[in-house]
């Protein structure tokens, strides 16, 4: 017996890679162009291939060339894989297509080099020579340049193929000379049924959901997912689960975000630092679960806005109802933070920061809203208290059948400006289905909001002294988080008066605009009271009112006009000094201490002083 020897191992994507148009995975778009072009004999004389990697670019520019040259070449325009120019192209050996790679051929020389070649003669009779240029951005302007002439006007039966994943980097005079295609990413869903049509072809045990997760990892490049299948099929022996997907790729599960997302729901620190402990106990890798993350949120948020999520997102049917289960759980605000805050913890990973550390205090800021002072955070905050008071708006003393609290003033400005005070009467028991607005007064609404708090944060004593310290932060902090068209109304306020844990802030009498916007803006107030509280150490209510009047002050903001001032004299109206005023000869001299002398010589005569 003579000695065979062993057959070279292939990677997955070299193996199956198609041999025909037929076979190309989600480019139909320009599959079905290509093959009308070739059945009617209406090829382009270049062409230029333009998407992501390994979305079948070479490989379309390959099955094009040999459709081209084909023999026995079927109705439908595709290849017959037996003839010998089929064969020559498949293994790489014919002489009619030649590959070029961009990256290594960017030089004026190399494309004189081609257009020498282009002139010779095809090997067989009748045949098409097919240059393709890869990664074609790579050439430079002035080998670009040299290869207009040729790209515009081939010899005959001389077709050119560009293909490039950044089309934005040629020449316009290049890509206006060419019939542009451009790849699509390929979806998961048919990324994952072609995955696992090779892995039946290889005898691997692949679960579905593994199939799935490796079709996500890929990013639509069907080379990308081949090579992670491949991966974890050895690290199984032949059996590709989601447990070996996640050891292989450094992946979480998605119970991790699940996790995560009740969490963020629940203000539950304790339990998210838990869950980064998991993760990096199992060795996964925290950067991509933040990106991973960041991607989950995304869905969430999608599911917050819109309805017709599926016609979105090319996602699994499974991944989106796990979107919609924290939605349900979520508001649209926290969702939002945790997108502002994962993308900023990214960008700091990237940074080459300690990454433990960073996913550690992105957490800490997501599950506790009071670290943090920005309007996101304050956004949120308010978000969860009208949630509670959507949920139970009666406070605890309705359910008991307690009195109905007496009158609660409230301040309403008067149409000649003076403040007038109205009584709006307040009751306990208020059905659940009235309207939220009609049933909660501001006051009323800010009290039940915060009574889950009064055992974390007791009422503070305040005190002037004490405002008038922190008032510089106080503002601050507003600044910061209502932005400048609300600030300017809160900026003619000034500390009034401070008595238990209230702080009345008082406004110019004649800024009645400005007290009436304050009186009625409940958002700002809330915003308010928890910088106040938080720099107090206590909690406080804050309430509006006219200042005392300031008398000369106010008449001068009322009428502003000065008095008209006096006209200067004319010049005809002055009069002289009056004797026996101030001499400056004499002063110079009784400063200096000299005398004055006449100069009689023959220059200029005058006085002089000396000393």
């Amino acid at each position: 017996m003579g000695y065979h020897p062993p057959v070279e191992y292939q990677a997955l994507y070299r193996k199956y890679r198609p041999q025909s148009f037929g076979e190309i995975v989600g480019q139909d778009h320009v599959t079905s162009t290509l093959q009308r072009e070739v059945l009617e004999d209406k090829v382009s004389h270049a062409y230029l291939f333009a998407g992501p990697r390994g979305t079948g670019k070479t490989t379309t520019a390959r099955v094009l060339a040999k459709s081209l040259n084909c023999l026995d070449r079927g109705s439908d325009g595709e290849p017959c894989n037996k003839c010998l120019s089929c064969l020559g192209i498949t293994e790489g050996s014919s002489l009619d297509v030649i590959e070029l790679d961009a990256a290594s051929h960017n030089k004026v020389e190399d494309i004189r080099e081609i257009r020498v070649n282009v002139a010779t003669v095809a090997s067989v009779s009748g045949a098409r020579r097919v240059y393709i240029l890869d990664e074609a951005h790579m050439l430079s302007r002035a080998a670009s340049n040299a290869l207009l002439k040729t790209l515009e006007e081939p010899p005959e039966r001389v077709h050119f193929v560009l293909a490039t994943t950044e089309p934005y980097k040629l020449l316009d005079t290049v890509r206006s000379r060419s019939q542009r295609f451009d790849f699509h990413p390929i979806g998961v869903e048919a990324l994952s049924n072609y995955l696992g049509a090779i892995a039946d072809r290889e005898d691997f045990a692949a679960a579905p959901e593994a199939l799935t997760a490796i079709s996500h990892h890929a990013a639509g490049s069907v080379r990308d997912g081949m090579g992670l299948l491949e991966q974890v099929a050895a690290l199984g022996s032949g059996t590709v689960d989601a447990a070996g997907v996640s050891a292989a790729l450094g992946l979480v599960g998605s119970e991790a975000f699940d996790r995560l997302s009740e969490a963020i729901a629940t203000q539950d620190a304790k339990a998210g630092l838990e869950l980064v402990a998991d993760i990096a106990s199992q060795g996964s890798d925290l950067r991509r679960f933040v990106s991973d993350a960041l991607a989950y949120f995304r869905g969430v948020f999608l599911v917050h806005y819109a309805p017709n999520i599926e016609e979105i997102v090319d996602e699994s049917p499974d991944r989106i109802e796990g979107w919609r289960t924290t939605a349900r759980s979520m508001t649209p605000a926290d969702v939002i933070q945790a997108i502002d805050q994962l993308s900023e913890a990214l960008l700091q990973l990237r940074e080459g920061r300690e990454e433990r550390l960073v996913v550690e205090l992105t957490i800490i800021r997501l599950t506790r809203h009071d670290t943090a002072i920005d309007a996101v955070s304050l956004a949120a905050r308010l978000d969860r208290i009208e949630g509670r008071l959507r949920r139970d708006p009666a406070p605890p003393s309705a359910a008991q059948g307690v009195v109905s609290e007496p009158a609660a003033p409230r301040v309403k400005p008067a149409s000649t400006g003076a403040v007038a005070m109205e009584t709006v009467p307040t009751r306990a028991g208020v059905p659940t289905d009235a309207p939220f607005e009609e049933t909660v007064e501001p006051a009323a609404a800010t009290e039940a909001s915060s009574a889950p708090m009064k055992d974390e944060m007791p009422d503070a004593e305040v005190t002037m002294k004490a405002v008038e310290s922190a008032w510089p932060a106080l503002i601050g902090k507003v600044r910061e988080a209502v932005g400048p068209r609300r600030y300017a109304l809160l900026k003619e306020a000034t500390p009034g008066s401070a008595e238990a844990n209230q702080l009345v802030l008082h406004l110019p009498p004649h800024l009645t605009f400005h007290l009436e916007s304050l009186q009625e803006d409940q958002a700002l107030r809330e915003v308010v009271e928890m910088a106040a509280s938080d720099l107090l150490g206590g909690r406080v209510r804050v309430a509006y009112e006219p200042g005392p009047d300031t008398g000369p002050a106010l008449a001068a903001v009322q009428d502003p006009i000065p008095e008209k001032p006096a006209r200067a004299p004319d010049p005809a109206d002055l009069v002289d000094a009056a004797e026996g005023g101030i001499d400056p000869t004499k002063l110079v001299e009784d400063i200096l201490g000299g005398e004055v002398i006449e100069d009689d010589g023959p220059a200029s005569p005058g006085l002089g002083v000396t000393s």
